[in-house]
């Protein structure tokens, strides 16, 4: 020990009491702590198990309440109680009825154990079936649930039945024709109202417990139940009789009637005493029902660790204080020594060094001051050198910002600019320019909206906006933000990045617009190639009809040319001459030579006009194959125009509730019959459970119509290749429908056995104008137009096949439609 240094005097004595006040205070602490969590961990588990408890109960009321009004609304709605309860109106003497009636009320409360009554009244108020006979004529006018039963389904709260002395609750409901609505009478169900007691009332403190009853914990717990009147309507495990005598106007009780709001805490209950406690809130009933044990027992086991806890902090303490004596002596020079060192050290002496020969820990606290000197020298010569990096790597993050290509800068809390690269020297400003002011104004006037969301909400991460230059121009600037925060989690700053993408977007646009007159001369190219066909037949057959009308007009002409008039000119004068000749000789050489003659004329006439006639005949053939080949071709080009006519004007859907199974049914309705002409047999697989959906279905039955079409042509193709089916039949067409819950979707699926298609083909069967079919009636648009009205209707469709074996068209079509759908609702 350093002479002059005295244990209680100086360092000694401050070491001293700072030791003993270091060491006892943790303890005391350490102590209080302990207690104060215990205290709140055995309140906190106890209110959860409260608020469990109670909540179970809550659920286990609620179920039976809710049980009760169902079976009374279940019972009214039974078509025996209404047929009977009609005829009791009518003829209330028919004692068969009311044998009958009764019969059925005492079944009907055999059905659950609790129901110790079920009776009838009729419009009059007056009782004319029951489970109890004895109660069959009593008048109930005036009883609340026959008043308010009348009119909806009524639960009336706890009473004590006049008749019986039970306690009970009733549930009503009104007797309604099934048919047109009128009033026939009331139900009601009287459940044993004890019930509530054995799910709240658990073990009295006087009793034995009671297995069949929810289990409270201790001597005190209690739970029980508070009506909207303020009055106890279960049993109480303390007071005989409470059930609507005794009156709790407690704190909890008129907070939840009041204010419907819970309470979890500690309280006073309607015994006064201090419990801790739950409180759950029946709205339906307007119940409040508590859980609650005394403060008094809860707190029973951190008492007797008090206790304990005071006797350790006692002997701790006087440990502490020898203790303290005898330590503080050994560590009282080595501190006077290292004080001095330090003092050598703060005047800069680093090479100074602290001498020690003790092995302890204060000896190896010396030579962790000799390292720390060590280490604080050489700290000192890499501060140097780090000062010199980082002036170097400053230098370097400046020439980053310099030259970096993208807008690099930083707003204040206000949106004001704090800094900004030379980049926006590009956009005309200089580099001082915007220092301090706010970032809105260099956005374009609608933009601004956006950007005042950057300064209050703090989440944006990227977005795009126009921005003027110096010179008023817009441009398209690409931004990125990010908020910077202090340690505290305080907003100071907002950096953000932005790169000018004006040019890209105007490229953009060149490349839409590209791509778009692209698709249109594509589509041009296609219907060009498909009306191009069938006009060059027209073409063909219209010059060929052309030869063959001048074929026609010459034979006309030539039969126009024929001297038949004169053959009947000279019949003419032969006739005449013979009536002047009549009673004279006739000379007879000169009239056959002129017959003759007239005989040659018309034979060689009559070749002629064969011969005419033959031509024409043939060349009629001809022309009428020619001119109907035309009128094919025109109506194929008029199919051709009208398809594509549809595939540009597809029409908004009229969106109705509709259901998929029968637009399937009807669809086959229409086309089984021909289809089995085709020897196609027809499959319906209809899921029952596919609900009704928002779609189109004029729209809908079309697409399914393409496709099935298209099915059957593929099964015709198919025939002679497909062996397994059979002689008789071509193929097997199915139609069905599935519902997917986990998608929220319809499925509509068509299966063929046909002749599938190609893997190459599969990509290109929805474009406009392409087909598979061989005879080229095919105009390609049907699935094209299929696929647009599915896409309308936020479906889609999925197409598997396999050459040779079939094809499966699946069309998915959502169950919820989009909101502008349900807006223009039309039911079907």
């Amino acid at each position: 020990m350093i002479r002059g240094v005295n244990l209680f005097s100086g360092i000694g004595r401050k070491l001293f009491c700072w030791f003993l006040c270091l060491s006892i205070l943790p303890v005391i602490v350490v102590a209080i702590l302990t207690y104060r969590y215990a205290r709140e961990t055995i309140k906190s588990e106890l209110l959860n198990e409260e608020v469990f408890l109670a909540e179970g109960i809550k659920n286990h009321i609620l179920t039976i309440l809710n049980a009760g009004e169902y079976s009374s609304q279940f019972f009214a709605s039974d078509e025996f109680i209404r047929r009977h309860l009609e005829i009791l109106n009518h003829n209330p003497d028919n004692k068969h009825i009311v044998k009958r009636f009764n019969e059925y009320m005492v079944y009907k409360t055999n059905l659950n154990k609790d129901f110790y009554e079920t009776l009838v009244l009729n419009p009059a108020g007056i009782i004319v079936a029951s489970s109890n006979e004895r109660s069959i004529g009593r008048i109930e006018f005036g009883a609340d649930y026959f008043t308010y039963g009348k009119k909806y389904p009524y639960i009336k709260d706890v009473y004590r039945d006049e008749n019986t002395g039970d306690y009970s609750i009733a549930f009503a409901a009104p007797v309604l024709k099934k048919h047109g609505g009128k009033f026939l009478g009331v139900l009601v169900i009287r459940y044993n109202a004890n019930k509530l007691s054995e799910i709240t009332a658990g073990k009295r403190s006087d009793a034995k417990e009671d297995t069949g009853t929810f289990l409270r914990r201790g001597k005190t717990s209690e739970a029980y139940i508070v009506n909207k009147d303020h009055f106890l309507i279960t049993g109480s495990r303390f007071r005989e009789n409470a059930i609507l005598r005794q009156r709790i106007d407690t704190e909890p009780v008129l907070t939840s009637l009041n204010t419907s709001r819970e309470v979890v805490g500690v309280y006073k209950n309607y015994m006064e005493k201090n419990v801790i406690g739950a409180t759950r809130y029946l709205r339906s009933m307007g119940w409040v029902l508590l859980v609650e044990t005394n403060e008094s027992e809860a707190y029973s086991p951190i008492s007797r660790f008090k206790y304990r806890a005071i006797t350790v902090v006692g002997i701790c303490i006087i440990g502490v204080i020898f203790v303290s004596v005898f330590i503080s002596r050994g560590i009282i020079n080595p501190i006077i020594l290292l004080v001095k060192g330090m003092k050598r050290i703060a005047e800069g002496d680093l090479n100074f060094r602290v001498e020690t020969h003790s092995g302890d820990e204060l000896g190896e606290l010396t030579d962790s001051f000799n390292y720390m000197t060590d280490d604080i020298k050489d700290a000192r010569e890499k501060l140097l050198g780090l000062k010199a990096d980082l002036e170097e790597r400053k230098e370097y993050l400046e020439n980053i910002l310099k030259y970096a290509n993208e807008l690099i800068f930083t707003l204040d809390v206000q949106g004001n600019f704090t800094f900004i690269n030379p980049k926006i020297k590009e956009w005309g400003y200089g580099e001082e320019e915007l220092i301090g002011k706010p970032f809105l104004s260099i956005l374009f006037n609608k933009e601004r909206e956006q950007g005042e969301q950057l300064n209050f909400d703090g989440f944006m991460k990227m977005f795009e906006v126009e921005v003027l230059d110096k010179h008023r121009n817009v441009r398209n600037v690409l931004m990125s933000t990010s908020v910077i925060r202090s340690k505290e989690g305080k907003l100071i700053s907002i950096l953000g990045v932005a790169n000018d993408v004006t040019e890209l977007r105007k490229l953009e646009q060149k490349l839409v617009q590209a791509d778009r007159l692209a698709s249109i001369g594509q589509l041009v190219a296609g219907i060009a190639h498909e009306i191009n066909n069938p006009i060059g037949v027209i073409y063909l057959y219209s010059t060929e009809s052309l030869k063959l009308f001048e074929r026609v007009t010459n034979a006309l002409k030539r039969l126009s040319s024929l001297p038949i008039s004169e053959d009947i000119q000279q019949l003419n004068e032969l006739i005449t001459y013979l009536n002047q000749k009549a009673d004279g000789e006739l000379e007879k050489d000169k009239f056959l030579k002129v017959l003759l003659h007239i005989a040659e004329d018309l034979d060689k006439n009559s070749r002629e006009f064969v011969e005419i006639f033959n031509i024409i005949s043939k060349t009629r053939a001809i022309l009428h194959e020619y001119l109907d080949g035309s009128v094919k071709e025109s109506i194929r080009c008029k199919d051709l125009i009208s398809g594509l006519l549809d595939f540009s004007r597809q029409k908004k859907p009229q969106m109705g509730l509709s259901s998929v199974n029968n637009l399937i049914d009807n669809v086959l309705n229409i086309v089984e019959k021909q289809y089995r002409k085709e020897k196609i047999e027809v499959v319906r697989d209809i899921d029952p459970l596919t609900p009704e959906i928002m779609m189109d279905s004029r729209q809908m039955e079309q697409v399914v119509i393409n496709i099935t079409n298209n099915a059957v042509l593929a099964m015709k193709e198919a025939e002679g290749s497909v062996g397994h089916m059979g002689v008789f039949r071509k193929g097997v067409l199915t139609v069905g429908s599935r519902f997917h819950t986990d998608r929220e979707c319809v499925e509509i699926f068509i299966m063929d056995t046909g002749v599938g298609i190609h893997k190459n083909d599969l990509k290109k069967i929805f474009d406009p104008f392409f087909t598979t079919r061989k005879d080229g009636k095919g105009t390609g648009l049907g699935l094209s137009i299929s696929y647009g009205i599915v896409k309308m209707h936020d479906g889609s469709i999925e197409v598997d096949s396999e050459v040779g074996k079939g094809t499966t068209f699946r069309i998915f079509l959502p169950v919820k439609a989009r909101k502008e759908q349900e807006l223009s609702f039309v039911k079907l």
